[in-house]
């Protein structure tokens, strides 16, 4: 619990300490009294906002409490739940509008790729506030399970969207069909020097996947270069098609999508790569990350393929024990936290 008094300058302090308040997700059962579940996360909070407040010249304390007088635990509980309710119903009702809204576009033929970004930007940041409604439901609020309805509503919609206008927008992708892999045997790879997260993924795919004994060729830009098969350059037989990154068009070209833990590797390189947080994958900012360092360190593209194969090596064989142990489908489609998950219930 945090008990405060707060002085009347900086007038600006009350609704600071007010809106931080909301933001931890804390209810008032009196007069400048504010109540949170008890843990340490919770506990550091209070102790924060504390330090904050007196800082500020003003007066705080805050202790841990067996019960409140006047109030039951299961009216304090209630009060939890009546708070969340009215975030989840607002981040509900936005969503609904953004669902609609993109529907119409969609009937009235207007959604340019432009428009469709937009509808993406908004959908992200309603899927954030909808991860710090759930970080805050520390009793399962009932408007829970609506809000995460709708946002996987609209994720959905948003989804099929893309990909219809994707479809619309190329034919090239009709054409692609799965090859027979012994036509892809000890062939010569090129691609474009200065490798990053698309063509190092897509050596690994080649490599471990499709050409036993591969041969890499690294070129400045330009036109192709005569035989050999080229990947992620202009003009090249395998790059990206519509919406899908080089690594993608590999794994539909090659028949490979039947693969769950290639399928999530996809969706994280292509989240990198685009910059779109089309699956929100939680592990593109890590891979990033790593890769990026890795390209730093080492300025030659032959280096820089040993360490990074290494690295892909090890995702995969993560992502393929989650697969053996929750199924494919589950893995494949692991984005960051939407709110589906509810925590366990916390006591007071």
């Amino acid at each position: 619990m945090l008990v405060h008094q707060l002085p009347q300058k900086p007038t600006n302090l009350r609704v600071r300490v007010w809106r931080k308040l909301q933001q931890l997700g804390s209810v008032p059962v009196k007069n400048s009294v504010y109540v949170l579940p008890f843990n340490e996360k919770t506990h550091e909070d209070f102790q924060w906002l504390k330090q904050e407040i007196e800082t500020s010249g003003g007066e705080a304390i805050v202790f841990r409490a067996g019960s409140v007088e006047g109030a039951t635990d299961d009216e304090i509980i209630r009060l939890f739940r009546i708070a969340r309710d009215e975030d989840y119903s607002r981040v509900t009702a936005e969503l609904d509008a953004l669902a609609g809204a993109l529907r119409e576009q969609k009937r009235g033929g207007h959604l340019s790729p432009g428009r469709l970004a937009r509808y993406e930007a908004e959908l992200e940041k309603l899927h954030g506030e909808l991860e710090r409604v759930v970080a805050l439901d520390f009793f399962d609020a009932r408007a829970g399970a609506a809000a995460s309805s709708a946002y996987q509503k609209s994720q959905q919609l948003l989804r099929a969207t893309q990909a219809h206008k994707a479809q619309s927008l190329t034919t090239k992708a009709a054409g692609l069909s799965t090859s027979d892999l012994r036509e892809y045997q000890a062939r010569r790879w090129i691609t474009r020097r200065n490798l990053h997260i698309d063509r190092l993924a897509s050596v690994w795919l080649i490599t471990r996947f499709i050409d036993q004994k591969p041969r890499f060729f690294f070129v400045a830009d330009g036109p192709p270069m005569e035989g050999g098969i080229h990947f992620d350059m202009f003009g090249a037989e395998l790059t990206h098609v519509g919406d899908n990154c080089t690594f993608e068009t590999m794994l539909k070209r090659f028949g490979l999508g039947g693969d769950a833990a290639l399928r999530a590797i996809a969706e994280i390189v292509h989240d990198i790569d685009l910059k779109d947080r089309k699956f929100n994958r939680t592990e593109a900012a890590g891979l990033d990350a790593t890769v990026s360092g890795l390209a730093l360190l080492l300025k030659d593209d032959r280096k820089l393929i040993r360490q990074t194969n290494v690295v892909f090596d090890g995702f995969y064989k993560l992502l393929s024990e989650l697969v053996s142990k929750s199924g494919p489908r589950k893995v494949a489609v692991k984005k960051s936290r939407s709110g589906t998950k509810k925590r366990g219930r916390r006591k007071g």
